[in-house]
């Protein structure tokens, strides 16, 4: 994800610079002293995913600023030291609100909810026989033709889809591709990062599955009720 930051304390900024530069999955493109400065770089930069925004500042102050700032961002999240403006906040469709000073661990969760938020939009929806799976750069996506996945690895935030060909990289929790993808397309999740296609299953050995061109899998605990049970619906003996 990428962000920028406005806050005209030069602090608390750097503060917040340093928090982002230690979370993974997000990058911080610009950091800014005021409003108007951010503004002009947004509308050469193009959108980010999340503008962190004081509210308390000179010339144009942040809830003032909030309907501009939104059309130019995913996610508008105030950091400020002011509870009271809590309620201003959120009526200008701000995602966020975050009280100063903001420790690590407040500004990762807030983060992971909002990666969700996104995850929901990377992957779209199965169209005929492929999907677009966004790529790291903006308005870049890969057409994989579902008949070619092999499996779908986790990979922290992002997934790793293989096909019979090659793989892609995209950033997308495995829980959402579970639910796009789904068993009506021959796809079962064996563990927790790992679903496969049922199409390149070549061997069942107790809870150990071989594909075709792929490493060999364990069926995790979990998901053997469920992968068993879709075995037996496709066996031509299933006593």
């Amino acid at each position: 994800m990428t962000s920028v930051v406005i806050d005209d304390e030069l602090h608390a900024a750097e503060e917040l610079e340093l928090l982002i530069g230690r979370t993974p999955g997000i990058d911080n493109k610009k950091t800014f002293n005021n409003i108007a400065s951010a503004i002009e770089f947004l509308d050469d930069f193009g959108k980010v995913n999340i503008i962190f925004c004081d509210i308390s500042m000179p010339e144009i102050n942040g809830l003032d600023a909030g309907k501009i700032l939104s059309n130019k961002c995913m996610f508008l999240i105030y950091v400020t030291a002011h509870r009271e403006y809590a309620l201003e906040a959120f009526g200008v469709n701000a995602a966020g609100y975050l009280l100063k000073p903001l420790s690590h661990a407040t500004l990762i969760e807030k983060i992971d909810d909002l990666r969700r938020k996104i995850s929901h939009k990377e992957l779209p929806k199965i169209e005929d026989d492929y999907i677009l799976a966004k790529g790291s750069n903006k308005n870049s996506f890969a057409k994989i033709e579902i008949s070619q996945i092999v499996y779908i690895e986790a990979l922290l935030n992002y997934v790793k889809i293989h096909t019979t060909k090659e793989f892609f990289i995209t950033y997308v929790g495995l829980k959402d591709v579970e639910e796009i993808l789904g068993q009506k397309q021959g796809f079962i999740r064996i563990s927790r990062s790992v679903i496969i296609s049922m199409r390149y299953l070549k061997k069942v050995e107790g809870n150990v599955l071989m594909l075709h061109d792929a490493p060999d899998f364990t069926v995790g605990e979990t998901f053997r009720s469920d992968f068993y049970a879709l075995l037996k619906r496709h066996s031509i003996n299933p006593g």
